[in-house]
């Protein structure tokens, strides 16, 4: 093979793997919301995997945004890391996968927001603390190649998804 092709391959995969590299971590502006302030909307893009009475899982599969968004106007309570296991977010034993939790007091009551690391991703990014005041819509963080967000509503909301659903990041109301 000759020196001019392979410096063409090897340009070819460099421009491939920044192009994905983008395209996975963007970020779009989720905080113009058409919805009442009472409405609870997905804290991140994905397809609705699991439902148990007010816990819903969210799947993210590559071609989803992989940013967090706050899904409605609250005050950080609460930030705990999980240890746990790394299984493959699309699967139920997941739920016990090392995560971030963060929960979000607000008018409607608490809402647990917690982020999940999948098999290959381990990297979880917040940009906030507790006691911050946050609008719904703002990015507060990403899973850097992770797979799953696990939601828990407040007492008495009233679920709007059901399984198989595809949401978006401040556009989708959960409740």
């Amino acid at each position: 093979m000759k020196k001019k092709n392979i410096v063409i391959i090897i340009v070819i995969v460099v421009v491939f793997f920044y192009l994905f590299n983008e395209f996975f971590n963007r970020i779009p502006n989720r905080s113009l919301s058409t919805h009442s302030d009472g409405t609870i909307l997905s804290p991140c893009d994905g397809t609705v995997s699991n439902i148990n009475g007010s816990n819903i899982s969210i799947f993210l599969s590559p071609l989803d945004v992989h940013a967090q968004y706050v899904p409605i106007d609250s005050t950080v309570r609460s930030i705990e890391m999980i240890s746990g296991s790394h299984k493959m977010a699309n699967t139920p034993e997941s739920i016990h996968n090392e995560g971030v939790k963060v929960i979000f007091s607000s008018k409607l009551g608490d809402i647990e927001v917690t982020q999940r690391v999948g098999f290959l991703a381990r990297r979880i990014q917040n940009y906030i603390k507790p006691g911050d005041i946050l609008k719904r819509g703002f990015n507060y963080g990403r899973i850097l190649f992770g797979s799953r967000v696990d939601i828990v509503l407040p007492v008495n909301s009233t679920r709007q998804l059901k399984i198989g659903d595809k949401v978006y990041a401040g556009i989708t109301p959960i409740s």
